[in-house]
């Protein structure tokens, strides 16, 4: 498998082709990039078939916010500086949300 020295400037631009946006590279640049790098070729079939199954949920997208936050590994939790808590699963060893809400 070959690899891709600029991935980021790649699948940028790939990422912006998929929502519809410019991006910033000749399509045809784009082209040839997808037929001589698998890496970038099968990271765009992914990311393609992702959109394709979210467009396809029917209806408008809802917020997933709270689902994401509830189900990584990285909590995003504002307890920590007094905020409300946006973990549906808060784990964080030292948060109080729990506290508050009882």
């Amino acid at each position: 498998m070959n690899t891709c020295w600029q991935p980021e400037r790649w699948r940028s631009s790939l990422s912006a082709v998929l929502d519809g946006e410019d991006p910033g590279i000749p399509l045809e640049q784009l082209d040839a990039h997808l037929a001589g790098c698998a890496p970038c070729d099968e990271w765009f079939e992914q990311a393609s078939q992702q959109q394709t199954l979210l467009r396809s949920a029917g209806g408008p997208l809802r917020d997933i916010t709270a689902h994401l936050i509830g189900v990584t590994e990285a909590h995003i939790c504002s307890c920590h500086t007094g905020g409300d808590c946006e973990c549906t699963d808060c784990v964080c060893p030292t948060c109080t949300c729990h506290d508050r809400a009882s």
